[in-house]
């Protein structure tokens, strides 16, 4: 086998004797040529972008040349000093940095930008001789660019021209030769120890993970007809979680470095004589770029004993480059040969690998192997290595005979670190995930600065001609070969970044592109060539994946937020359960992809977010070209244009998209902070999206910037701001999903307080069940029930009905409340059976019917043929608007309780048709439970609903309206049977403490309207669906007066009663008045529509006419029951309309006001109630004086939701205000709805959705 290659040197001086002859000899032979294009210049301008290149020597052996080569000599003579100087003031501003050997110190090697400040950009400065080619170019024969241009073998130095061994038939194949004694080949050994810091960071970014997606799917997802729009953002999210876990792999390792071996003067030594071909690829670069880089690789100081070769590679045949490197072959100890003249195939994919090969496959011709000594060395076109580069990869090699590649990062020289936006230092990838792959031993060629085995290269297929992206494919080939690779952590060469911005997309867009045609391949693909590990082929196919995911996620980051501004949907239920989650996952997130070696690295990371952010539609074109074009067939290289001749295209086919985004970002910016300033009617997602779109405008504004404005300070300043900024608005959007998330209520404790009031407002003897929040009560009035009065033997029991009657019993309010309490626990069973509620209500509706039961009797004798007496107050209003103090103390003297009393047979049709309601209602409640009780009530409800109708008249009808009530101002100046003089008269002419002046019934047809649907519902019987028929156009006939109004109180029952008969009726052929009736009435309370209910900023539907927030609640009660109907008159659009109109109605009271409005319930509870039970001292006196106290009530009256009959959100919590009443009127909606709301399917976070510019009132104006 000969000599040892360990012992066998290459000397590079026996190829310079001969390698002008062999040269000259090629460059004679005349070849099939067909001339590359121009890039359209050809006058004498040094810095126009020609594509052609010059041979090694400035003669051929026959002479041709002969007086060209003399008048360049002498030009370079006379230049050489000037020129010569520059050269070496570029090399050493370059080695500045790299003076000492840094490698395997790890704190060194980190990134330093003053290298890039401090290498001159201006070309002339080094290379004066670069012009004086164009000034004699002039005496070129133009036939010079049709030649073709040669390399040697690489065996062409060796005596006699070749090596016999290595062109036997024992030469082996390509691939691993051993080096060691008798042909042993020395493995590599890749050394690694634990990066505990990244490892931990890991190790919690994927729990954090885990716990986020188990948030995400169990407690966010709840979005109704959203559903679909929530899956694909979790999808969306996942695939990004992906790329985070692919990226943060490489924090897990550190390889381990091993100190390079040194001879006595510190220099790097190799144990073989190794021989590196560099080559350089061109074809439109400038030549002040490629004498640049040419001549840095020659410059560049070896390891003792090897030797180089300089190969100008073009495929532009530029006869000015041909003839710069003919003189530099001239100079002593240079070799370099130029190579051109190739024939370029039609639909050649990569000019690039292409233009290598026909180089590399000429130095290294046939199939058998090389020597190992023989490395490969690629320089892009603007790439200038650094004076120890070979130093510092070279020795590598030595490690194992099977390391077939070593690799160095990019740096450019034009490059502003600090203004980055296109990520062009990528520190992301060359010092984070490169020092990841070292360890692993991923190989992730990038396709320049990079030295290669050449049995390695050869044994691979040289470099891929079948996709755009060959060092990525060579990586790949090599990693299936079991070649390894080693990685220099320091930037050993300088280039040249691309500034435009149509050349930045282009090349983003190739790499893209590349990428698919691999995946996409058959034969090429990761998933599908044998040799690769498992683990290996994810890595391989993490490039395409994070174009993927790039192309998807970037997209929908900006449209999410546009989406919740225009349509009002939102993609997460936003909970607290939300907010915990996203906020750990995004500082656990943060840890990974803003893990840092150095302080100043987190700006140059966040540019990596930038330009992604930037280029995602160039990946959704590239990925979408690659797709469509049958994997990738028909696509093209092109070349990244650098220098002076950069592209002059149009960008505004590049910038369309990102002006598109950043105009409707900016607009929907707009539209959202004036809906925030008018008072949003949904804050929580609008002020997210908000501050989201602000951090989405960031990038689309720094490449305006870019692009337009300017790329020095002025960018550097703004992306500095914008550094700032993106985390502002990250921390802002975290801290507001804790602020503004919509807060999730107990209904069901809800609805116990509420029930809990109504216990804390009985008086008589109480039962021995009473809850503990209405402990402090005791029995109250007890000698109501042993004192005669008007032929009733037992008045006690009931409830105060409270606001300003205080303790009067007033008998139509006490109806109402009644029939409502057992309508709420007819229609939403489960609202009160899941929270345990069913008995206490039971009790509350037994309470009210128990007493009501008490309040009538017959006019004459003991039937009630002659009329029915019926109570209709008890207690002395004057007397007990004096008093101010608990009731259990009261005695019949100190306290009369007069009772008052009025007979059916001169007209009480509005009392006896309420009463008879609520006796049939609560019937049906007790029918299964308690028949004996039902059947009472049953017996009652008919008795007293027969003597309702002779005559037909109110039963305040003798009694005159007091001056302010609305009924008497609703009839100044209207035909009405009331005289206008005596239209109202003062609370003083009331007699005898009678409280009508606050309760003087307004109407009659509404109640019987309301006591027959009940009494039809109860017993089935056709008469009372008749007298349905006629009380309600009765009602529209004579009381429509109030209907406009919209209100729903004991006295206005009319559109109760609609709600009550469309569920009666459900889709008969009669029900459809009663649908329209109710869908016009509640389509103006959920939509605002008709002028008449407004909404405060905090979402609160106000009615002027009935101001109270128990008015507003009756409303959410009776929109809950009908959305709950099952009827084909009801579309789910609707149904879900309403129920959300209730939940927010009841939200709103219990905390989404800014504070609860419920005493004793929920944040900041009012303390301050007109109570006189709750705000008097549990010991001592209690006199008026405590009503004008500050100090808050003694004790916490339960679930009394106070009046506040006013349009604003701030409630002020004072005893002396009117606001601040309460009473079992202005509860019992409260304590229904908050019974249905927890029964009623779906969310408020589903409620949320749709509220945007352009839904906002989708239902309203649409399905109704």
């Amino acid at each position: 086998m000969g000599e040892p290659y360990s012992d066998r040197r290459y000397d590079q001086k026996d190829f310079d004797a001969s390698s002008s002859d062999l040269f000259s000899e090629s460059s004679s032979r005349e070849r099939d040529h067909t001339p590359a294009e121009y890039s359209g210049s050809e006058e004498a301008d040094s810095r126009r972008y020609m594509h052609g290149r010059a041979p090694s020597h400035p003669t051929d052996k026959g002479g041709r040349r002969d007086a060209l080569g003399i008048l360049l000599r002498l030009a370079e003579a006379l230049e050489m000093d000037e020129g010569g100087a520059g050269v070496a003031e570029a090399g050493g501003a370059l080695d500045s940095y790299y003076a000492d050997d840094h490698y395997g110190d790890e704190k060194m090697r980190q990134y330093d930008p003053d290298l890039l400040n401090s290498f001159d950009s201006n070309p002339k400065r080094h290379l004066n001789y670069a012009a004086r080619y164009s000034r004699s170019e002039s005496l070129v024969d133009e036939e010079d660019a049709m030649l073709s241009y040669e390399a040697l073998p690489w065996n062409s130095d060796l005596e006699g021209g070749h090596d016999p061994f290595w062109e036997s038939e024992d030469a082996p194949a390509p691939g691993v030769i051993g080096t060691g004694e008798n042909g042993e080949i020395k493995r590599f050994k890749r050394q690694t120890r634990m990066n505990w810091t990244g490892a931990i960071t890991m190790l919690v970014y994927f729990g954090v993970l885990c716990f986020y997606l188990y948030i995400r799917v169990s407690k966010t997802m709840d979005l109704g007809q959203y559903l679909w729009y929530g899956i694909i953002v979790l999808v969306v999210e996942i695939m990004g979680a992906s790329t985070t876990l692919l990226y943060g792999v490489n924090l897990i390792l550190h390889p381990v470095y091993q100190p390079l071996p040194k001879d006595e003067s510190g220099k790097p030594m190799v144990t073989l004589a190794y021989h590196v071909r560099v080559l350089v690829p061109c074809y439109k670069e400038s030549l002040e770029i490629l004498a640049r880089t040419c001549s840095a690789a020659l410059d560049a100081v070896l390891p003792e004993g090897c030797t180089r070769t300089v190969y100008l590679c073009d495929d532009g045949g530029d006869v000015t480059k041909r003839k710069w490197v003919q003189s530099k072959a001239a100079e002593k100890g240079c070799s370099i040969f130029y190579v051109s003249g190739r024939k370029r195939a039609p639909g050649e994919m990569n000019g690039k690998s292409a233009n290598l090969n026909n180089c590399l496959k000429m130095i290294y011709p046939g199939d058998r192997a090389v020597p190992p000594n023989e490395m490969v060395a690629i320089f892009d076109a603007d790439q200038v290595a650094n004076k120890d580069f070979y130093l510092k990869t070279l020795p590598l090699f030595d490690a194992g005979d099977d390391v077939g590649m070593v690799l160095s990062p990019q740096a450019f020289y034009n490059l502003n670190q600090r203004a980055d936006i296109f990520n062009h230092s990528n520190i992301h990838f060359w010092e984070y995930a490169q020092h990841g792959y070292d360890a692993i031993g991923f190989i992730s060629c990038t396709g320049t600065n990079f030295l290669i085995r050449a049995n390695a290269f050869k044994q691979a297929g040289w470099s891929p001609e079948y996709t755009l992206t060959e060092d990525y494919m060579l990586g790949m080939v090599l990693k299936q070969q079991k070649w390894h690779c080693r990685y220099v952590e320091e930037y050993l060469a300088v280039g040249e970044a691309p500034e435009q911005v149509r050349n930045c997309f282009q090349q983003r867009s190739r790499w893209c592109k590349g990428h698919f045609q691999i995946v996409l391949s058959r034969h090429h693909s990761p998933l599908m060539i044998r040799g690769l590990s498992p683990f290996m082929r994810i890595m391989y196919c993490s490039g395409v994946w994070s174009y993927v995911v790039g192309a998807i996620t970037t997209p929908l980051f900006i449209i999410i937020p546009l989406l919740t501004i225009w349509a009002g949907i939102f993609p997460i239920v936003i909970s607290w359960w939300a907010a915990l989650a996203l906020t750990i996952y995004y500082i656990a997130q943060s840890m990974v992809l803003n893990y840092s070696k150095k302080w100043w690295h987190p700006e140059a990371l966040w540019f990596a977010n930038i330009s992604n952010m930037i280029l995602w539609f160039t990946y959704v074109k590239g990925a979408f070209r690659a797709l469509t074009g049958k994997f990738g067939a028909g696509i093209t290289f092109k070349t990244t244009i650098k220098g002076a001749g950069k592209l002059l295209d149009s960008v505004l086919g590049d910038l369309w998209m990102p002006l598109l985004c950043f105009i409707l970002s900016a607009v929907s910016l707009g539209v959202g902070i004036q809906k925030l300033v008018n008072g949003a009617s949904v804050v929580t997602t609008l002020t997210i999206s908000v501050v989201w779109i602000i951090y989405s405008m960031i990038p689309p504004y720094l490449l305006i910037h870019y692009t337009w404005i300017g790329r020095g300070t002025t960018l550097q300043f703004m992306c500095r701001v914008a550094f700032v900024l993106s985390f502002v608005t990250s921390i802002c959007a975290m801290l507001l999903l804790w602020a503004v998330y919509p807060k999730d209520y107990d209904f069901g404790s809800a609805t116990k307080a509420g029930l809990d009031f109504y216990e804390a407002q009985m008086v008589g003897t109480l039962p021995t069940n009473l809850s503990n929040d209405a402990s402090y009560r005791g029995n109250a009035f007890v000698y109501e029930g042993t004192t005669a009065q008007l032929g009733f033997t037992d008045l006690s029991g009931g409830w105060c009905t409270g606001n300003e009657v205080g303790c009067a019993k007033m008998t139509q309010p006490t109806a109402m409340v009644t029939a409502f309490l057992a309508w709420s626990l007819l229609a939403f069973p489960t609202g009160y059976s899941k929270s345990d509620n069913t008995a206490e209500a039971e009790q509350a509706v037994r309470w009210g019917a128990e007493y009501l039961l008490k309040l009538f009797r017959p006019t004459v004798g003991s039937t009630y043929a002659g009329g029915a007496t019926i109570i209709y107050q008890v207690g002395n209003w004057s007397l007990e608007s004096q008093y101010w103090g608990t009731y259990e103390p009261l005695t019949a003297a100190t306290m009369p309780r007069p009772a008052y009393n009025i007979s059916t047979a001169v007209g009480a049709s509005d009392l006896a048709g309420s009463m008879a309601a609520a006796f049939a209602a609560s019937a049906l409640v007790f029918q299964h439970s308690d028949p004996t009780f039902a059947t009472q009530l049953t017996t009652a409800a008919t008795d007293l609903y027969g003597t309702a109708t002779a005559p037909l008249a109110s039963y305040t009808a003798g009694f005159s309206y007091t001056c302010t009530s609305v009924f008497a101002k609703s009839l100044v100046g209207a035909a009405s049977n009331v005289s206008t003089a005596n239209l109202c008269v003062t609370p003083q002419d009331y007699d005898g403490g009678s409280a009508l002046v606050a309760y003087n019934s307004t109407s009659f047809y509404d109640d019987l309207l309301w006591g027959s649907a009940w009494l039809y519902l109860l017993t089935g019987e056709a008469t009372y669906m008749t007298d349905v028929n006629t009380y309600y156009y009765a009602h529209l006939a004579n009381e429509a007066i109030m209907d406009a109004k919209l209100i729903t109180d004991w006295d206005n029952l009319f559109w109760a009663s609609n709600v009550l008969l469309a569920n009666i009726t459900g889709d008969s052929a009669s029900s459809g008045s009663f649908h329209q009736a109710t869908q016009a009435f509640l389509k103006q309370w959920v939509c605002g529509s008709g002028g008449v209910v407004k909404y405060t900023n905090k979402g609160r539907a106000f009615n002027p006419s009935a101001p109270t927030l128990g008015d507003s609640l009756n409303t959410a009660f009776i929109s809950a029951v009908y959305a709950n109907i099952q009827s084909t008159q009801i579309s789910s659009a609707i149904a879900f309309k309403l129920t959300c109109f209730s939940r927010s109605q009841v939200r709103y009271v219990l905390g989404d006001a800014g504070r609860s409005l419920v005493s004793g319930w929920g944040h900041k509870p009012p303390t301050h109630v007109q109570d006189k039970e709750a705000a008097c001292p549990q010991s001592g006196t209690c006199g008026i004086a405590q009503l004008n106290s500050t100090s808050s009530n003694d004790r916490t009256l339960p679930g009394g939701l106070v009046t506040f009959a006013l349009f604003s959100d701030k409630f002020v919590d004072d005893r002396t205000l009117n606001s601040s009443r309460v009473g079992i009127v202005n509860n019992v909606g409260f304590t229904a709805s908050a019974a249905g709301m927890n029964q009623a399917s779906g969310t408020w976070e589903q409620c949320l959705q749709g509220y945007g510019e352009f839904t906002k009132n989708r239902i309203c104006d649409g399905s109704w």
